[in-house]
């Protein structure tokens, strides 16, 4: 599935407004787009793969989030995550990980 040319925007002090948020999916592009959001620009979630991030410009907002990651046990990998010819301004965090240091109960 092909995402192009969007325009995503959420005030930067707004709680949990993730710009897109992936899980459970595969063969996903994302392209040439402007996101700002008060949270994770893209977060990328368990059980995606060949996820393809190219020309896009965030911020304000957390940056591109893989995860959280490690909480449960039955969580899928997150595989083969691309990332290209983007800008990150204004973000808390760039590209990150985010994990679990131990399983939620």
């Amino acid at each position: 599935m092909d995402f192009s040319k969007l325009r995503l925007s959420a005030p930067g002090d707004s709680p949990n407004t993730d710009g897109i948020k992936i899980g459970n999916s595969y063969r996903i592009r994302i392209s040439r787009s402007v996101i700002g959001t008060g949270d994770d620009c893209i977060a990328i979630l368990s059980g995606s793969r060949e996820i393809h991030i190219s020309k896009i410009f965030c911020g304000p907002g957390h940056g591109i989030s893989i995860g959280s990651l490690g909480g449960y046990d039955n969580e899928d990998d997150v595989e083969e995550v691309f990332v290209k010819d983007s800008g990150l301004k204004g973000t808390t965090n760039g590209l990150r990980i985010k994990t679990w240091a131990i399983l939620i109960p």
